[in-house]
């Protein structure tokens, strides 16, 4: 489980410039040019630290091989449910798995370029049947990736016009998780899962359903959990994605920094015009 943490600002810290070589003998001090302070400029800012986005979600829902009726996706705003689970699969005996469905509402390409670094953040709680994760026996739950927007392909009494059934859709329509979006869960608080990979994906439109799925697949314990997650809905904020734009890699922000260092060479060997 990742710890959630801000970038410290270290009281040894001090701005660094780079040093002028000014002749004061002969020659007037040069500027530098358009060209130097553009590649000066991206040189510092790739070196700077990237400040995360919140990203809060727009809808979070869940299934459930306990519901019953036409009311088989709950979590809605109107329905006031305080919290949400996740199983792993055939708790109990029970057919699929109580799942997670967390939607966002959001324009990941037109406010991000490049890779980011993405965590969905929720809050772990009491399942409300005695089932929960412990240290003693720790969950493992996947944040995975959908090929279909659960929210309208699953027929339920707010979706009567969906397309497929909510186990057919846990069955088919849940993409397998990146290595990095597994969380052991082993309490309560506040956990995160690694959506790195989810989120690119929405960036670079290799994904266009920005809804991400919360399962127990992945979980190999054999024990049978009905782990506890709040509801956003009835606790607003408790959800949300902290997305960060990754900085370019030392070797290529420092031969952004040679560029200019160049560019300002060139020009300051330059004859001066008669």
């Amino acid at each position: 489980m990742t710890a959630l943490s801000a970038y410290p600002s270290s009281p040894n810290f001090r701005a660094a410039s780079p040093a002028l070589d000014i002749e004061t003998t002969a020659k007037a001090p040069r500027r530098l040019s358009g060209p130097s302070l553009a590649l000066l400029a991206a040189a510092c800012l790739a070196a700077a630290p990237a400040r995360a986005t919140t990203i809060e979600v727009d809808e979070d829902v869940m299934t459930s091989p306990f519901f019953t009726g036409s009311n088989r996706v709950r979590g809605y705003d109107t329905d006031n449910r305080e919290l949400h689970r996740v199983s792993t699969d055939s708790p109990f005996g029970g057919p699929g798995a109580e799942t997670v469905y967390l939607s966002f509402n959001y324009d990941f390409a037109g406010n991000f370029s490049g890779p980011v670094k993405a965590l969905l953040n929720l809050q772990s709680v009491e399942g409300g049947v005695a089932a929960d994760a412990s240290a003693a026996t720790p969950f493992l739950v996947s944040a995975h990736a959908v090929n279909a927007n659960p929210l309208t392909a699953i027929v339920d009494d707010t979706n009567p016009s969906g397309t497929t059934d909510w186990l057919s859709f846990y069955n088919s329509r849940i993409l397998p998780a990146d290595a990095a979006a597994s969380t052991s869960i082993s309490g309560f608080g506040n956990v995160q899962f690694d959506v790195s990979a989810i989120v690119n994906d929405w960036i670079s439109g290799g994904n266009s359903i920005f809804v991400i799925a919360l399962t127990g697949k992945n979980d190999s314990s054999g024990n049978d959990f009905l782990h506890g997650f709040l509801n956003n809905s009835a606790h607003p904020g408790s959800t949300f994605l902290s997305v960060s734009q990754v900085p370019l890699p030392g070797g290529l922000m420092l031969m952004i920094s040679g560029l200019a260092t160049l560019v300002a060479a060139s020009r300051k060997s330059r004859p001066a015009a008669l």
